[in-house]
C-alpha cells in the first residue's frame, strides 16, 4: 500500500466530515434555540412541549448508535451515509409543513436515524482510522465545522424567520443540509485508509503504532465489562445533559433577560466563532498536553461559564459567558472519540463508541427538554443552570479518575 500521495486523502476526508458536521450539527443541533420562540408563539405549544421533538430525535439517534456502528463496519459506507443523510435532510425540510405536535414528533423520529449514520458516529470512526499522527487535530477540526455551521446559521435563520417565516427556514435548511451532505456521502467517505490502498498518516511509524494500539483494544464485549467503558458513558451523558440544556435556551433566556432576538442571535454567533476556535485548540491541545489536562481546562470553563449565565442581564457578561462557553463546549464533541480510543483502544472502536454514543442522545434528549420544563414550572431556568453546574462537576471528578486509571496502566 502507498503511504503517501501528493495530498493525503485522510484530508480530503476531513474535508468531508466538516461538511457533513457543518450541515448536520451546525443546522440540527445548533439552531434549535433560534426556531423555539416562532414555533411556540406561532402554533400555541408551551417550551418543554416543542423541545421534546428534540428529544425524541436523540433517542431514535440513540436506538440506532449501536447498529449503526455495525452497520458502517460491515458495509459500504458510501452505500449506509448515502440513505442515512438523504433521510435526514428530507426530514428537517418537512418541519416547514408540521402545525401540530404529533407531526414533529414523528419527523424527529426520521431526523434521528437519518443522523446516527451521517456525523457523529461515522465522522469520529473515519478520523480515528485515518490518522495517528494528529488525530486530536484532526477531530478538533471536523467538529470546529459545528461551530462554523452555527456561526453563519444563527444569524441566517433569524433572517429568515424575521423576514418570511419560520416555515421557510426549516425548508431552506433543509435544502442546505442535502446539498453538503449526500455528495459528501457519495463521493468522498472512505471508512478506512485500506481503502484506497493508503496507510494512515504517519506511514509505516503509524502502523507499527496502530497494530500495537489494535493488540491492545478491547472488544466490545470485553469493553462493556469494564469500569472504564461505563465511567465514559457517565461523562458523555452528564456533558450532554448540561451543554444541550444550556445551549438550546441561550436564545430565548437572553430575550426574557431582556436583550433583542438580533442580539441574543448575534450572540449566538460570537459563541459558535468561539466554538470553531474551541474546538481546534481542544485537539491541539490534546495532541500536545495529554488528555487529561485538555479535559480538566474545558470543563473548569464551562461550570464557570454557566455560573456567568446568572449575570447575563448586562451585556459585557452575556459576552464573557458566549465566548467562554463557547471555548468550553468542544469537551463534548472533540475529547470523547480521543479518551474511548486511549481508555478502550481501537480494535472495535465503531461499535464501542457507537454504545457510547447511545449516551449522548440520551443526554441530549434530556437536556433539552428537562431545561423547557423547569422553565414552565418555575417561570425561570435558574434551577436548570444550577444543576447543570452541579453535573459539570460530578463529570470532571469522573474524568479525572478515569484518565488517572488510564494513565498507571
Amino acid at each position: 500500500m502507498e503511504s503517501q500521495q501528493k495530498i493525503f486523502y485522510g484530508w480530503w476526508i476531513v474535508v468531508g466530515s466538516f461538511f457533513l458536521n457543518f450541515a448536520g450539527i451546525g443546522i440540527i443541533m445548533n439552531t434549535m434555540g433560534i426556531f423555539i420562540k416562532p414555533v411556540v408563539e406561532s402554533l400555541g405549544f408551551t417550551r418543554g412541549g416543542f423541545s421534546l421533538y428534540f428529544t425524541i430525535a436523540a433517542l431514535s439517534m440513540m436506538v440506532m448508535a449501536p447498529v449503526m456502528g455495525k452497520l458502517l463496519e460491515k458495509y459500504d459506507i458510501r452505500i449506509i451515509m448515502t440513505i442515512c443523510t438523504t433521510m435526514m435532510a428530507l426530514s428537517f425540510a418537512l418541519f416547514s409543513q408540521c402545525s401540530t405536535l404529533t407531526q414533529f414528533y414523528i419527523l424527529a423520529v426520521f431526523l434521528g436515524v437519518g443522523s446516527a449514520g451521517s456525523h457523529i458516529i461515522p465522522v469520529s470512526m473515519m478520523i480515528t482510522n485515518w490518522f495517528i499522527d494528529k488525530r486530536g487535530l484532526a477531530m478538533g477540526i471536523v467538529f470546529a465545522a459545528t461551530g462554523v455551521g452555527g456561526l453563519i446559521f444563527n444569524p441566517l435563520a433569524n433572517w429568515i424567520i424575521m423576514n418570511y417565516s419560520w416555515q421557510t427556514a426549516y425548508w431552506v435548511f433543509g435544502l442546505i443540509i442535502g446539498v453538503f451532505s449526500i455528495p459528501t456521502a457519495i463521493f468522498i467517505v472512505r471508512a478506512k485508509p485500506a481503502d484506497k490502498g493508503l496507510l494512515p498518516l504517519g506511514g509505516e511509524a503509524a502502523i507499527a503504532q496502530q497494530s500495537e494500539t489494535e493488540g491492545k483494544g478491547l472488544t466490545a464485549t470485553e469493553a462493556f465489562r469494564t469500569s472504564g467503558f461505563w465511567l465514559l458513558a457517565l461523562i458523555i451523558l452528564l456533558i450532554a445533559v448540561a451543554n444541550m440544556g444550556v445551549l438550546h435556551h441561550i436564545v430565548p433566556y437572553l430575550t426574557d433577560m431582556g436583550l433583542s432576538s438580533t442580539t441574543a442571535a448575534t450572540l449566538m454567533s460570537l459563541h459558535m466563532a468561539m466554538l470553531i476556535v474551541g474546538k481546534v485548540l481542544a485537539g491541539s491541545l490534546a495532541d500536545r498536553l495529554g488528555l487529561l489536562k485538555s479535559y480538566l481546562v474545558l470543563m473548569i470553563g464551562l461550570m464557570v461559564s454557566i455560573v456567568l449565565l446568572y449575570g447575563a442581564q448586562w451585556l459585557w457578561v452575556a459576552v464573557v459567558f458566549n465566548i467562554l462557553f463557547g471555548f468550553s463546549i468542544a469537551v463534548r464533541t472533540v475529547l470523547p472519540p480521543l479518551m474511548t480510543a486511549e481508555v478502550l483502544g481501537q480494535k472495535h472502536f465503531a461499535v464501542i463508541y457507537g454504545f457510547l454514543n447511545i449516551f449522548t442522545t440520551l443526554g441530549t434528549a434530556i437536556g433539552v427538554p428537562l431545561s423547557g420544563f423547569i422553565y414552565d414550572a418555575t417561570k425561570s431556568y435558574y434551577l436548570a443552570f444550577a444543576l447543570y453546574i452541579l453535573l459539570c462537576a460530578i463529570t470532571a471528578v469522573a474524568g479525572f479518575i478515569v484518565l488517572m486509571r488510564k494513565d498507571k496502566k
